[in-house]
């Protein structure tokens, strides 16, 4: 063999060999590990202004003055100075994420019980002196009298919500010596019928403090590995939960934000593939909450939610199929120059005008420094001015003349508008069902999120929108269509899912993507 076949043939394996480690580790790079909390370390301490009722130190007994009180959340211990937090670190054990015993036994924690506390021995209520008195147990619930306890078996079954729970004595941890951390190695299946456990990812960027609050509660519930907040771990984190669990188990995810939080739980599960895609719930947090209207999860939650109650809701609910769109926009040339295209997924809708034009002003006061109060009230009542404000202004009238629309391929003569609307759901505009409204509401063809169809209609003005708002008018349907292309002339605001952005000319072509597995309530 001559020295240039050889280097030549070198160069090919080289080439082979590099090919490979970068198809392996773009592969791996989807992935993550699920850090834990090393639990060893202390309690998850979280400090609040004001307990919902009368607490006492689990150290020293005392009543917690409001300024003072710490609790963890996880277990419910609770403290009231430093020097009580740094023993009940050192004395009382935290709820554990693992454990190497075979059968799961109650964890009992002394007092602080919540209203109306029923004992399980004799069914009488408990914790109701104004002392550190009874006793409940952080996995199943489940709350004794100090004398009754010692008729309980000691085994915790974890009690009506068990199908929820990933046991302790199920999950197997790993050391990361580069990064010095825990990590869940192994999920095996307890012996619980009908086991389908639920992963809680929060933003508490929906909702303001409300995120952090409920994921507590949530902690309180479920094991604290199972609630994972965004601010911290990516949604790819909480998603290997899914590979982590055996094959033929369902993973279900509650999303605790706004439809932008779900929108980006979606797109982490489109993009990794999963060989089980979980069912996803949402506990809806932010301002318009329309996707978790649909699902009937309701138009949004304060902190004080029942968790209990909402995990009910959970299990009663079945799943559904919901389209996903892909939007992809395609720059005009400026000065001859091509900018890259740009593709984002649709859940909800798509606005192209006035009515992106109030969320873009709503969006750009809320980035705003001086916007210090983040409140489902406070917001309505900003969108409600910007709205005000465009009745006198007028600022995208004549949208008509700056766009062309064509559904499924066929131009459509568009009449004066200042907004087009594309719904893939049925409500809009923070509860609106406008495809079903007016005169024209029973003749209209059926709507469905998984038909695979778009509903497109018209607005002409702000106004047009404060009356429907309130039922007095009907949008001017434009029809049904399986694709959408929309040819921009110029400058427009215009907004996906509740995300707004002053977008230049181009083309905007809005196609099928797939589908995502929900739960829905009847």
């Amino acid at each position: 063999m001559s020295e240039t076949a050889f280097q030549i043939i070198c160069g090919i394996l080289f080439t082979i060999y590099v090919t490979v480690m970068i198809v392996k580790l773009s592969k791996r790079s989807m992935h993550r590990d699920i850090r834990a909390r090393d639990v060893t370390k202390g309690h998850r301490w979280c400090y609040t202004g004001m307990f919902p009722r009368p607490s006492y130190c689990n150290i020293c007994e005392t009543l917690i003055m409001a300024s003072d009180g710490a609790f963890c959340d996880s277990c419910g211990v609770c403290s009231d100075s430093p020097d009580c937090i740094f023993t009940a670190d050192k004395t009382i054990p935290c709820k554990p994420i693992t454990t190497t015993v075979t059968t799961h036994k109650h964890q009992w924690v002394k007092g602080n019980l919540p209203f109306n506390a029923q004992c399980e021995v004799c069914e009488k209520e408990c914790g109701t002196e104004p002392e550190l008195i009874d006793l409940r147990c952080c996995w199943c619930q489940r709350c004794a009298h100090d004398d009754c306890m010692k008729n309980l078996s000691v085994v915790c079954d974890l009690g009506k919500r068990s199908d929820c729970i990933v046991p302790p004595n199920c999950i197997t941890l790993k050391s990361s010596r580069m990064r010095k951390q825990l990590l869940i190695k192994e999920v095996i299946r307890p012996r619980i019928s009908n086991w389908s456990p639920i992963i809680v990812v929060g933003n508490q960027k929906s909702g303001s403090s409300e995120c952090s609050v409920i994921l507590s509660s949530f902690r309180r519930i479920l094991n604290p590995a199972q609630v994972l907040d965004l601010a911290e771990h990516p949604p790819e984190e909480a998603l290997e939960w899914c590979d982590l669990v055996p094959s033929d188990v369902t993973c279900r995810i509650i999303v605790a934000g706004g439809d932008g939080t779900v929108g980006w739980v979606f797109n982490a599960i489109f993009k990794l593939k999963l060989k089980r895609e979980p069912l996803v719930a949402i506990l809806p947090l932010g301002t318009g909450n329309d996707l978790s209207r649909v699902l009937g999860f309701g138009e949004g939650y304060s902190a004080d939610v029942d968790v209990e109650d909402y995990l009910d809701q959970v299990s009663s609910a079945h799943p559904a199929k919901l389209d996903r769109w892909k939007v992809r926009y395609s720059p005009s040339r400026n000065l001859g120059i091509l900018m890259p295209a740009r593709e984002v997924y649709m859940n909800n809708y798509l606005s192209i005008g006035v009515d992106a034009l109030v969320t873009l002003n709503f969006h750009r006061a809320r980035q705003s420094p001086f916007y210090l109060f983040s409140n489902r009230l406070i917001n309505k009542m900003l969108y409600f001015t910007f709205g005000t404000k465009d009745v006198l202004e007028h600022e995208c009238k004549n949208l008509e003349q700056r766009l062309e629309l064509y559904m499924d391929n066929k131009p459509v003569e568009l009449p004066n508008l200042e907004a087009v609307v594309v719904l893939n759901i049925a409500t809009w505009g923070a509860g609106v069902r406008p495809w079903t409204l007016g005169a024209g509401g029973p003749d209209a063809p059926v709507q469905d999120f998984s038909d695979g169809l778009l509903e497109v209609f018209c607005l002409v003005s702000s106004f047009h929108i404060a009356q429907l708002q309130m039922g007095l008018s009907e949008p001017i349907r434009l029809g049904q269509c399986s694709k959408l292309k929309i040819l921009l002339k110029g400058t427009a605001p215009m907004q996906v899912d509740g995300e707004p952005w002053e977008q230049s000319p181009g083309n905007l072509f809005i196609t099928y993507s797939h589908q995502a597995t929900v739960l829905k309530r009847d």
